[in-house]
């Protein structure tokens, strides 16, 4: 009979246990899943714990719950955050209007395509978040921050520029590396838009949409690298407790994006 080696600890073991959600061998010792950090140990914990600890705002703990079971399906979107996402869109959008409108573009094409790679940016970073989230079958929806989205509408008005009208709420029980996964999804779409536009820009002749494609470029990758800080709330911090390694990569590749772009402009 051949011998194999535990998993956790090394030791030989001639009859080893076999995890049952990973799939490890493991010596008696080490048999538990939470005795050898089983990577499936939510699992266990859920079936231990059938009712979900829902940690969201009052109006949506009412009916998060049913809808925490993992699913594959299509992203889902409720009548709710439908109504969030649109006034966000605007919010966004007025601000990138006072932004690009005083820039000196051929034309009102130019300043409407500038708007859009700046509202781009903002709304598919935060519903690459709900995707990844809904992945894992967790509650997301995009919620208005009231505070937030004043300070946003003032930014239309005001030289200084804050675009935070809402975010994302995620709730449910879930791992550590499945938040970073989602978090780092947010910078990682921006870098993304970020480099497309570059790379339209270098085909499009010298003129507004020029202008527009590189203004759009160096805020998505801006958008990046400000998320990528491992600071606070900020997507960055939750990417870098996860894995410290993709979190350099994401904060390394928004920086050099940001230069790139910002030195074409």
């Amino acid at each position: 009979m051949v011998n194999l080696k535990c998993q956790a600890c090394g030791v030989e073991v001639e009859m080893p246990f076999v995890c049952s959600f990973c799939g490890g061998a493991f010596c008696p010792h080490h048999r538990l899943p939470e005795s050898h950090d089983c990577p499936e140990y939510w699992r266990v914990r859920a079936r231990r714990e059938p009712v979900v600890k829902v940690i969201a705002p009052p109006d949506i703990r009412a009916y998060a719950g049913p809808v925490l079971r993992a699913s594959r399906s299509a992203v889902r979107f409720s009548p709710t955050e439908a109504k969030h996402i649109l006034v966000g869109v605007v919010l966004v959008s007025v601000v990138g209007l006072s932004l690009f409108a005083a820039r000196v573009f051929s034309n009102w094409i130019a300043v409407a395509a500038a708007v859009l790679f700046f509202t781009a940016g903002f709304i598919m970073h935060e519903l690459t978040h709900k995707a990844v989230a809904q992945r894992y079958g967790l509650w997301a929806e995009f919620r208005l921050d009231i505070f937030g989205a004043l300070l946003t509408l003032l930014s239309a008005v005001s030289p200084f520029k804050i675009i935070a009208p809402g975010a994302v709420v995620i709730a449910g029980q879930t791992t550590p590396d499945r938040v970073g996964r989602t978090a780092a999804a947010g910078p990682a779409t921006n870098i993304i838009l970020a480099t497309l536009l570059f790379g339209v820009a270098q085909i499009l002749r010298p003129g507004g949409l020029l202008d527009a494609a590189l203004a759009g470029a160096l805020i998505n990758a801006f958008m990046a690298l400000f998320n990528s800080i491992p600071f606070g709330v900020l997507d960055g911090l939750k990417v870098f407790r996860w894995n410290k390694l993709i979190w350099l990569v994401l904060f390394a590749l928004s920086a050099l994006v940001t230069a790139v772009s910002y030195l074409s402009l």
